[in-house]
């Protein structure tokens, strides 16, 4: 048996989806999967297990050149006539649409996530309004759509881009793998504030800076971190300049880029998350939170709130409101250390009943079954 994944980043593919593939590598099935050839770098290459079949494609994921995308489109054709996969599985915008779309020319079943509505979704430009209508007749194309929240569930169900029949949820998102991210206990009395993320600015950039300086004009000496790679290919990239600024001007301190996350979120000290997105399919840097019993603030929006019970392990605030938001973090280096412990114990309970990788392993095995068996 083959299984195919198709993906628009290497690094996003290994740290997201790799446990799947090793899953499946375990049970003795032949894994590969597609990938951009601009994000397969030597660094990351190197992380590449020898079981995984890396092919690559000459596609740029942030571009909307139709010319471009049709020769990605014929390309992932000609790879999957090549490969013979019994099942493909999609990840992302392009990959969704082009891939679901020479996937069912060759009759080979396709699933595809849409892990957020994201910035596709906003907007009324021409570009926009025709990727919409260019997303809408690629997912009609897939066997099924799986889907993180019940908000995007519904938008893609009401709007027509999606038979009802065909949508999955999944209510835990992609997963934790709770061993890499282990549950962490502290004294907790000292609190300390990190972002991780894609640095753009519908991730909440500007409000978290914002934030940070109010914060720090009462309690100068707290830490207040980001992490995360700039993404200043995409449009709503922050500049490597403004990032650079804020870091220097001391409202911040932007840690860079890093394969070690857990190292980051682990650190001494009572590390409070921070997600001030705009929109999300479910979080994963939250999820991955909660696996290592570290509280939240994140935005009341669905893909965050579902993770996040305000007051219990953590803290929902009104999103684009750096005010709410600073005054929630202040909310938290004001309160007891055994306060903070249980909510940090709520959060990695929280973790173990619903974001546990193994209860994702489980529904892609029923739709492994499923259209396997069908064959």
């Amino acid at each position: 048996m083959k299984i195919l994944f198709c993906d628009n980043n290497l690094g996003q593919f290994l740290n997201f989806r790799g446990y799947i593939a090793r899953y499946y590598h375990s049970k003795g099935i032949d894994v590969g999967v597609v990938l951009p050839a601009c994000t397969c770098t030597d660094a990351l290459m190197s992380r590449v297990p020898d079981y995984l079949h890396v092919y690559t494609v000459d596609m740029k994921p942030n571009s909307s050149n139709p010319i471009k995308d049709l020769g990605y489109l014929l390309k992932l054709y000609s790879l999957f006539r090549q490969i013979k996969p019994d099942i493909i599985f999609l990840y992302t915008i392009k990959p969704n649409i082009y891939g679901s779309i020479a996937g069912h020319m060759l009759g080979i079943p396709v699933v595809a996530m849409v892990a957020g509505l994201g910035y596709a979704f906003s907007g009324q430009s021409l570009v926009r309004r025709l990727g919409r209508r260019l997303y809408k007749y690629g997912l009609q194309k897939a066997e099924k759509v799986i889907v993180l929240n019940q908000s995007n569930y519904d938008t893609l169900c009401e709007n027509g881009f999606v038979e009802k029949e065909k949508l999955l949820l999944f209510e835990g998102g992609e997963g934790v793998d709770m061993e890499q991210y282990p549950y962490k206990e502290d004294n907790y009395t000292k609190v300390r504030f990190l972002m991780v993320a894609r640095i753009l600015y519908d991730k909440g950039y500007s409000e978290y800076v914002d934030a940070a300086r109010i914060v720090k004009n009462k309690y100068p000496d707290i830490k207040i971190e980001l992490l995360g790679p700039l993404a200043e290919d995409s449009p709503m990239g922050v500049p490597r300049a403004v990032v650079e600024a804020d870091h220097n001007s001391g409202a911040i301190t932007y840690l860079g880029e890093t394969n070690e996350v857990p190292h980051y979120v682990g650190k001494d000290g009572v590390v409070v998350v921070v997600v001030s997105s705009y929109k999300e399919g479910l979080n994963r840097s939250l999820m991955e939170a909660c696996s290592m019993g570290r509280i939240c603030i994140t935005s009341d929006i669905p893909g965050c709130k579902e993770i996040v019970d305000n007051g219990l392990n953590g803290l929902l605030v009104e999103p684009k409101n750096p005010e709410r938001l600073a005054n929630a973090m202040i909310d938290l280096i004001e309160r007891t250390p055994e306060k903070l412990r249980q909510m940090s114990e709520l959060s990695h309970n929280k973790a173990m009943k619903y974001f546990d990788i193994r209860h994702v392993i489980k529904k892609y095995d029923c739709l492994l079954s499923e259209f396997v068996s069908s064959k």
